[in-house]
């Protein structure tokens, strides 16, 4: 949401040898072997700070944590060759700013995680470590605007700069030889794109792809970490419910890592990906909808990762592109946010009203302490005359797969536009909020003022050529990282289904997509005005009628009311509701397929291991998902090894072993087995 840019000197990592390609019929290739770490570094505020996101600045700084804000890492290395996520809870970070905090961006902690890197003996610049935020709204402001940029925010800046480089530090010290699995998961139902609404546009499609990186142990198939990038907009929590002080909190990211930490094991680190346009349905401010979004998040990753693959090529590369030329707008929105950076260059801290004159109250925006120099702001960047900005657009390749930065919420055509460009990647996935803060990129010849209705789309926008640039940058990158591309980077443009702006706007999401019988199932279900009723009176919307295909009598629900269906048989249900626009006639409808799993039973196989003072054992799903993800272990003799295949040491006397099992679906089962 907002304006933001990065960058430093540096070049990339060329691939070593061209990704190897498994031939057509063979299924014995061999999985590749990485080593793979995971890092975990507080940052929960420990004086009073500002908050960022929904803050003002009539709201007092506060001190007090919902639930931990942090930063976590995610390494690979292979030989010599490293690579690095890291992911902070922040609405966002900007790639370098002014004044005593210069050096303490995105680009500064890069750097300096790539020289920790490589003080553990791998060669690697800045180029391969990509760092980016979570996009949680209820954390300390590093970017002013909603919130002021005090003496104890400009310290935090440094904080958090410090804590990428330490986590990066840890992960890389902490290596373990791990296979990587790779998967695509899906999260259709928590995107809102079936009406309109505040920050969402009905008729344009959204990115729902959730990319997986599933580090695992050779022998067990146990979890060492997990890298995922969840493409929803986390900003459901409110530091501030009305007069009621709730604390910073990391969302639903941090829900979802820490629900995979207890469950999967090992330490997932969780970030955001496509960001722009792609709000949840949720209105509850507080922590339960957190749950409840966090629950259904959870249960589709689990699902993507009970259907991932082994990657088998472990190439390793980097490489980023500099872009100075993005355009600062002429609109009074664009206008505003580079008068805001040369405030703070002249003023420092300070909160302003429409008018440019000092404010504290609620509509005020506070100066942006944002980099003036080159390359990041260039021209006039004292806000008289034509002025363009700078960043760094990252890319890193893992075998197969690509991960590009968006230093910004980008919407989904700008990645779609990457993905078209690239020819031959298995996977492209985006990181949001990655290197920069640049507010939204889209392509404003692709949408109308109705389209865009209540949102802050315009407000939040540094220029009109911000869209094609990142996604220009990012075919750039996939041709030096040795990917087939396009003979020309693909042009950004969003389609629009023009049809539905006459439709009343319905959708819901469920807290599982997957489950076993008698399961508890809760369901958040919206309607929303027609597209075109924007500055209209309102239609009369009916209530949601829901039929949960299983027979059972309709149900009757208001918006935004939640109920909770439970199934008695496995099967696959195709839940629908709708809703009718009782002014104009029409109706339209959401449809959710749920599936319904036998229970779960776990099957256990004994073997003499190698060492035949130890037994071999296995264990497999019977029913459920199909698919374990995690197991832990009891052995006669009180060890408690994790993994899907272990060894315990034979005990003389004592004759039985027990095992807790999980699923794709997060069902959980226990088992007994005799031994020899």
């Amino acid at each position: 949401m907002l304006l933001a840019l990065g960058g430093c000197g540096g070049g990339h990592d060329a691939p070593t040898a061209p990704p190897q390609q498994t031939p057509q019929g063979v299924s014995d290739t061999p999985n590749a072997l990485f080593q793979v770490g995971a890092a975990v570094v507080d940052i929960s505020p420990t004086t009073a700070v500002t908050v960022g996101g929904y803050s003002d600045p009539s709201k007092q700084a506060i001190t007090v944590t919902n639930d931990p804000l942090q930063v976590r890492a995610f390494v690979v290395a292979n030989g010599t060759r490293a690579v690095a996520f890291a992911v902070v809870d922040s609405t966002g970070w900007f790639a370098d700013y002014q004044g005593s905090e210069a050096g303490y961006g995105q680009v500064g902690a890069r750097v300096d995680a790539a020289t920790a890197l490589a003080a553990h003996g791998f060669t690697v610049d800045r180029s391969g470590v990509m760092v980016s935020t979570t996009h949680s709204h209820a954390t300390p402001t590093l970017v002013g605007i909603w919130g002021s940029m005090t003496p104890a925010n400009r310290a935090y800046v440094k904080t958090v700069h410090d804590a990428v480089v330490r986590a990066v530090d840890q992960a890389a010290a902490n290596l373990k030889t791990s296979e990587l699995w790779t998967a695509n998961g899906d999260i259709s139902s928590i995107i809102w794109q079936n009406g309109q609404g505040t920050d969402h546009v009905d008729g344009f499609t959204v990115d729902a792809r959730m990319p997986v990186l599933w580090a695992r142990d050779p022998q067990t198939g146990a979890t060492n970490a997990l890298y995922v990038n969840i493409p929803n907009h986390p900003d459901e929590f409110r530091p501030f419910n009305g007069s009621t002080v709730q604390g910073f909190s990391a969302d639903v990211p941090g829900y979802v890592r820490k629900n995979m930490d207890d469950t999967v094991g090992g330490i997932a680190v969780v970030g955001s990906g496509t960001l722009g346009r792609q709000e949840s349905p949720g209105t509850n401010a507080d922590y339960a909808e957190v749950s409840y979004q966090g629950e259904y998040v959870a249960n589709a990753l689990r699902l993507a990762m009970a259907k991932a693959a082994p990657l088998k090529s472990n190439t390793l590369a980097s490489a980023e592109t500099l872009t100075t030329t993005i355009t600062v707008g002429n609109s009074p929105y664009n206008q505003g946010l580079l008068r805001l950076m040369a405030a703070n260059g002249a003023y420092g801290a300070i909160c302003l009203d429409a008018s440019g004159n000092p404010s504290t109250s609620s509509s005020a925006s506070c100066s942006i302490p944002r980099a003036l120099a080159q390359p990041w702001c260039n021209g006039a960047c004292s806000g008289s005359g034509a002025t363009t900005l700078g960043t760094y657009i990252t890319a890193l390749r893992i075998g197969p797969l690509m991960y590009v930065s968006n230093p910004g919420e980008a919407f989904a055509e700008v990645n779609d536009a990457i993905r078209a460009g690239v020819v031959d990647a298995q996977s492209v996935n985006v990181v949001g909020l990655a290197g920069d803060f640049l507010g939204y990129a889209w392509n404003p010849s692709d949408y109308t003022v109705t389209q865009f209705g209540s949102s802050d789309f315009a407000k939040y926008n540094v220029g009109p050529d911000l869209a094609q640039k990142i996604a220009d940058a990012g075919y750039a990158n996939a041709a030096t990282l040795g990917f087939q591309v396009q003979s020309a980077a693909v042009p950004v443009h969003a389609p629009a289904d023009t049809s539905v702006a006459v439709l009343p706007g319905i959708q819901f999401y469920p807290t599982r997509i997957a489950t076993t019988p008698g399961t508890s199932i809760s369901f958040y279900g919206s309607t929303a005005q027609p597209q075109v009723n924007y500055n209209q009176p309102n239609d009369v919307l009916s209530a949601l009628a829901w039929d949960f295909g299983d027979g059972t009598a309709p149900v009757a629900s208001n918006s935004q009311d939640r109920l909770t269906h439970a199934y008695g048989a496995p099967g696959t249900y195709n839940v629908k509701a709708t809703v009718t626009d009782s002014t104009t006639g029409k109706t339209r409808s959401w449809k959710q397929t749920l599936t319904i799993l036998p229970p779960l039973a776990l099957t256990i196989s004994v073997a003499t291991a190698a060492d035949p003072n130890y037994n071999k054992l296995t264990v497999s799903a019977n029913g459920g998902q199909g698919t374990l993800l995690a197991a832990r272990w009891t052995c006669p003799g009180g060890a408690t090894p994790v993994g899907l295949s272990v060894t315990c040491r034979k005990v003389v006397g004592a004759s039985t072993v027990s095992v807790q099992a999980s699923d794709g679906a997060g069902t959980t089962a226990t088992g007994q087995q005799a031994l020899p």
